[in-house]
């Protein structure tokens, strides 16, 4: 795997670094492209020379654009992570700013990376893609995150899509993580003790974790030769 260079976006904290950390210690490096400066410069100094980094708003066109052209070497793999939840709304009282803001982020920012990779990216025998989809993208989030849970559905059948259309060069799958412990759900959850609460909801008995996530893309991204289009439930039996 050593010459493998996994890009990651939304990868200087919660899942996307805990994939980072699996791909650095399997001994490929990682460039990590997020929105949160402080964040990538801790990354950066926890992870080493086997990471580099770069700031950037996925949503941005021009953004995306000057991150390609910056890259210092060029990726075999992508993790498509970056995503924002989005603002509570209901349906008789939706914000088209903050829709067209989620989209952006969610869905053309997806795009737009993907776009940028495909064209900068290196051949690789395990070359693969992730796409970070939801459970929500099937029983359609919690409410008043329609949504989100609709971008989420787009992912999957985005993956399906670029599975199609890339193969046999490159897998395209996506990983669909239910509750996972992250800084993203002190934002749904009103406080630690609703988040805990939904352990009860959860066959396995307990919140899901960054590293739970990371394991399975390890397995995509690297020891997974015959597995494309596919979206893979990482979410301890909730459905």
């Amino acid at each position: 795997m050593s010459d493998a260079v996994v890009l990651i976006t939304g990868g200087a904290r919660g899942i996307g670094l805990a994939i980072a950390e699996r791909v650095v210690a399997a001994g490929a490096r990682v460039i990590l492209w997020d929105i949160d400066v402080a964040a990538l410069d801790q990354a950066k100094a926890d992870l080493g020379s086997a990471c580099t980094t770069q700031t950037l708003d996925i949503a941005s066109s021009q953004a995306v654009s000057q991150a390609e052209m910056a890259l210092e070497a060029a990726p075999t793999h992508l993790v498509n992570n970056a995503g924002v939840l989005g603002r509570a709304m209901n349906f008789d009282a939706m914000d088209a700013a903050e829709i067209d803001r989620t989209l952006a982020i969610n869905l053309r920012g997806t795009l737009l990376v993907t776009s940028a990779f495909l064209r900068a990216r290196t051949a690789h025998a395990q070359a693969g893609i992730i796409n970070m989809s939801s459970i929500a993208g099937t029983n359609g989030g919690a409410p008043g995150r329609a949504v989100y849970g609709a971008t989420k559905g787009a992912m999957i059948a985005l993956t399906a899509a670029m599975a199609r259309d890339l193969a046999p060069d490159l897998r395209v799958n996506a990983i669909a993580p239910g509750i996972i412990d992250t800084e993203i759900q002190t934002t749904l959850f009103a406080s630690r003790a609703a988040l805990e609460a939904t352990v009860a909801g959860i066959p396995m008995g307990r919140l899901g974790q960054p590293a739970d996530i990371a394991a399975t893309a390890i397995w995509l991204l690297f020891h997974a030769p015959y597995v494309t289009g596919e979206t893979i439930r990482v979410a301890g039996g909730r459905k």
